[in-house]
């Protein structure tokens, strides 16, 4: 018994460190160059022992993608509840954003793109967000920041079909995503806020030094 809660405890702790370093090597090389044998090889393994684990390089590429939505999303929470209004939260989002796409070599989304199911799963999950974005403009509503009589549908797919042209025109390569988060907070917060948050908002702006 005490065998095989040892073998069980190995093969997790095994797992974890597979999925760090797998994380560790898709951000900071891409996707396509980084090969199960550099992962084999960085843990001192055989690639046998981590093809018993993850049984080919896209589950564990899935694995990795998984991982960092479920850390963009618990970040996000955490920001939604300690921030003192919406305006604080879009700015500590936006610096959480912005922070985490230049820790990640370009090609890392660049080359997602290959992978149409593994797409298919953010979209998803950004989906199944939706809730969460119009409890957050009726806050901004009654908090007073964001104009009443607005149609936030709209405004939700015009800023979603915005990030998605981001990603597919790759303008993260082109541009750096500090501006391009700059020119998004202008273009689809700013336009509707009322006076008091747009004030808020250029005030917070100043404070990300995204220009």
């Amino acid at each position: 018994m005490d065998n095989i809660t040892t073998e069980t405890t190995y093969r997790h702790e095994l797992k974890e460190k597979i999925l760090a370093t797998a994380i560790s090597f898709f951000h900071k090389h891409g996707i396509r160059s980084v090969k199960m044998d550099d992962i084999a090889n960085e843990l001192k393994i055989s690639k046998r022992t981590l093809y018993e684990i993850y049984s080919n390089k896209e589950e564990l590429l899935f694995e990795v993608i998984r991982h960092d939505k479920q850390r963009e999303k618990q970040r996000m929470e955490e920001i939604g509840k300690t921030s003192l209004n919406v305006i604080k939260t879009i700015i500590e989002i936006c610096r959480f954003q912005v922070e985490q796409f230049s820790q990640i070599n370009p090609l890392f989304f660049e080359e997602i793109h290959k992978y149409p199911e593994l797409l298919d799963y953010v979209h998803k999950l950004y989906k199944e967000r939706e809730i969460d974005v119009h409890a957050f403009i009726k806050r901004g509503i009654e908090e007073g920041f964001f104009l009443p009589n607005i149609n936030y549908d709209i405004v939700h797919i015009l800023t979603t079909a915005s990030q998605h042209a981001i990603m597919n025109q790759y303008l993260y390569k082109k541009y750096d995503f500090k501006e391009l988060a700059h020119v998004g907070i202008l273009f689809f917060i700013r336009a509707y806020c009322t006076l008091k948050g747009v004030m808020l908002l250029d005030e917070e702006i100043n404070t990300l030094s995204l220009s």
